[in-house]
């Protein structure tokens, strides 16, 4: 058994790997779906907020929206209050792609937890919130090395 960490980088780097193929006919890469997802649930979200709640780069954000914005999938307007802010809204072209993205996520799931019983899958899920939590202590307490 490969040890914890190297596991989930085979599984992020195979889930990043599939997403590439199947985005590929959308212009998309990487995260640039997951951004586009996030919009779409929460309309109006910050680039600020955006970053926070993906864990991610800023400047690996800023890039993806951009060429959201390029394709047209996102509109980004400026905070009418705070005028340094910018909002985040889907297009009504990226809200249907964010459909399409949701439906092909959607299999890629069922594909992978396909041999998982449903008391398996809530062990789980169960196991990796609690993952994710100590991962996110751990990269907040650099003081632990």
């Amino acid at each position: 058994m490969l040890p914890i960490n190297k596991t989930i980088s085979i599984i992020e780097r195979s889930n990043i790997l599939f997403r590439n193929e199947a985005f590929k006919h959308m212009n998309l890469r990487g995260y640039q779906a997951s951004y586009l997802l996030e919009i779409t649930r929460h309309p109006g979200i910050s680039q600020e907020e955006l970053t926070r709640n993906m864990h991610i780069d800023k400047s690996n954000v800023a890039r993806g929206l951009i060429h959201l914005s390029e394709l047209g999938y996102i509109e980004r307007v400026q905070d009418e209050q705070d005028l340094r802010v910018l909002r985040l809204y889907p297009s009504d072209k990226g809200k249907v792609l964010a459909n399409e993205i949701k439906r092909i996520l959607h299999k890629q799931r069922d594909y992978i937890l396909q041999d998982f019983s449903d008391e398996d899958l809530v062990q789980f899920l169960e196991y990796l919130e609690r993952l994710k939590e100590r991962a996110l202590s751990l990269a907040e307490h650099e003081d632990i090395l």
